[in-house]
């Protein structure tokens, strides 16, 4: 009685430590370390979220190219400052819009920045919603992982989750990926359950048709995660009895939960998928950004897409230790596949895990997935904590193997801690290096995404512009910005569009993000409209001709020539004449008088 009561208090002690280590963490990074939202696309999905909550539906005041070009050729209506996205799955825009509601973030007055402020208080909230979705998943996987193994698994676990700053990474970017986790955890429990009651000579059918509705929310929290119910469906047909039944009933639950946005998609672009299929960056050989910036609709090139599939794949072999959030021992569940666990039900549901891995690895094979840690379209994340308690319980069987492991005290937990080390190290070493830097200004009172809102000064909300970063325009701004097509001949074909649909463009816009590649990539990505990023570094180098040099290029003359442009006025917005912000200097050519309209932003305030 007294060792139970002994382990009870020892248990208690864990959790506490454990509650007040993820509350502190959830801290640290919200308050302290914060730097705003890190994806662009997460940035997209919360202006989204925004526009839902305002009212205005699933708009979003990012206009891409492609997008404009599928309602051309389908020869449906365009209305510029009510434009619908068919890019994104429509759950986490939802919940942000639920999130920014209640918060008062329709307001867009309450949250302005001031010029002492360096973070969007938004940003914090989109950040916290990511970050409680997170903290539900470890709770969730602790209570599966409790169910399969036993809780010295299930707390590992939870501890390399808490740990990792991969997770806490896509905390903090907009990704709907900490959703998604916690969408696939539940789906997993109720796929275990699922197993469990097979095992045990009874029926499987109501945990398997309850993970249907996972499985539906998880499509609508990212498309992408329709490749890991095509596993999963495989896997239902396989092993459920009686066989097929239930892979009916679960696609029919997902088919209804889809349906509907891709309806939304049909009605507002020219396919089902909308702008969605465009990320099929394989497809077409190149990639996503480019994809929405071009009005010439991509071609499929099969023999360009087996190439790229091929490659991609290879990709994610050499890097799946990253893609798995950096848990070197993850990798350990493909040696778990191979060992002969005793419960059966065990050595069936690892199967299971495997068929839904190798479909969503098939499916970012085919749509690409890029070497940033938080590419949109990761999917390998969701396994880790799965896959982690596999390669636990097969390192803890070994381990007992050894008379090492039979020693009292710390000794026996030896390989477990050096597990938790290897995979804390990059998080503590990074939060000692953020703990360095707070107080410090890159630039004074804006960070590089929140500097763009300065240009509510000179364009108001029914007013366009073009830009490199619409995203940013488009959440901090709150201005409908066009992304800047591959081009000028695109452009000019856009400026017609909207002539025709009767919308004012009044701009375009440059940022410090345009100047992020060699020249050569600039070219590659801008065309002719490459002059526009030399004044840019211009104002970078502090070099007078290179100020001027896209009004003096032919290619760019008819464009921001202050006597021949149609953007004839440049205003270079930078807030500090020593230099400071140089680095982040950003531009805008635009055809109305910015002098007067500063003065206009005066008076109304």
């Amino acid at each position: 009685m007294q060792t139970q009561n002994s382990l009870n208090s020892k248990s208690a002690i864990f959790r506490l430590l454990f509650f007040t280590l993820m509350i502190g963490l959830a801290i640290v990074y919200i308050m302290f370390t914060f730097k705003g939202l890190t994806s662009k696309y997460g940035m997209d999905q919360a202006q989204i979220g925004r526009q839902i909550a305002k009212n205005e539906g699933p708009t979003t005041k990012l206009i891409r190219p492609v997008a404009l070009q599928q309602l051309e050729e389908s020869e449906k209506p365009i209305d510029m400052l009510r434009f619908y996205d068919t890019t994104h799955s429509p759950l986490n825009t939802l919940i942000y819009a639920g999130v920014i509601k209640a918060f008062g973030g329709d307001d867009p007055e309450k949250f302005a920045m001031s010029k002492n402020q360096d973070v969007y208080e938004l940003d914090r909230i989109i950040a916290g919603t990511c970050m409680l979705f997170f903290m539900i998943s470890i709770g969730i996987n602790f209570i599966l992982i409790s169910n399969i193994f036993d809780t010295k698994i299930a707390s590992m676990v939870a501890i390399l989750m808490l740990v990792s700053e991969h997770f806490w990474n896509f905390s903090q970017s907009g990704l709907p990926q900490m959703l998604m986790l916690c969408i696939f955890s539940g789906a997993c429990y109720l796929i275990w359950k699922g197993v469990q009651r097979q095992e045990a000579g009874h029926s499987p059918v109501l945990p398997v048709i309850l993970s249907g509705f996972m499985f539906g929310l998880l499509a609508l929290a990212h498309w992408m995660t329709l490749w890991i119910f095509l596993g999963y469906i495989l896997f239902v047909v396989g092993y459920f009895k009686p066989r097929g039944v239930a892979a009916i009933f679960v696609t029919l639950i997902v088919a209804i939960f889809i349906a509907g946005p891709l309806i939304f998609n049909a009605k507002n672009s020219d396919g089902l998928m909308g702008t969605a299929y465009y990320y099929i960056n394989g497809a077409t050989g190149v990639g996503q950004d480019i994809n929405f910036r071009q009005l010439d609709l991509p071609v499929m090139n099969v023999r360009n897409l087996i190439t790229r599939v091929i490659k991609n794949t290879l990709q994610q072999t050499n890097n799946i230790h990253t893609h798995i959030g950096g848990f070197f021992m993850a990798t350990g569940f493909f040696l778990a596949l191979f060992h002969p666990f005793k419960r059966n039900s065990i050595a069936v549901f690892r199967w299971a895990i495997l068929i839904m891995w190798l479909f969503g690895a098939l499916g970012m094979s085919i749509y690409g997935l890029s070497d940033d840690p938080l590419d949109p379209n990761q999917l390998h994340i969701l396994f880790m904590p799965m896959m982690s308690a596999f390669a636990l319980a097969l390192i803890s069987i070994l381990w007992a193997r050894l008379p090492l492991s039979q020693q009292p005290g710390v000794v026996s937990l030896t390989p477990f801690i050096v597990i938790i080390i290897i995979t804390a190290s990059p998080m503590v070493i990074n939060l000692q290096e953020d703990f360095r830097n707070i107080g410090q200004k890159t630039v004074p009172g804006y960070s590089p995404y929140t500097h763009n809102q300065i240009l509510t000064q000179y364009v108001n909300d029914t007013e366009i512009v073009f830009t490199d970063q619409p995203w940013a325009v488009a959440w901090y701004a709150d201005r409908t910005a066009i992304w800047l097509p591959t081009n000028s001949k695109q452009l000019v074909e856009i400026e017609d569009i909207a002539k025709k649909y009767r919308a004012s463009i009044v701009g375009i816009y440059m940022t410090p993000s345009i100047r992020e590649g060699s020249q050569n990539q600039n070219m590659q990505l801008y065309g002719d409209l490459t002059p526009l990023t030399y004044n840019l570094l211009g104002l970078q180098l502090g070099n007078n001709s290179l100020k001027g040099y896209a009004e003096l290029h032919k290619a760019t003359q008819e464009l921001v020539s202050p006597t021949k442009g149609r953007y004839n006025y440049r205003v270079p917005i930078a807030e500090d004449p020593q230099g400071i912000t140089a680095a982040f200097a950003y531009t805008l050519y635009t055809n109305i008088d910015p002098v007067a309209r500063r003065e206009e932003s005066k008076n109304s305030e």
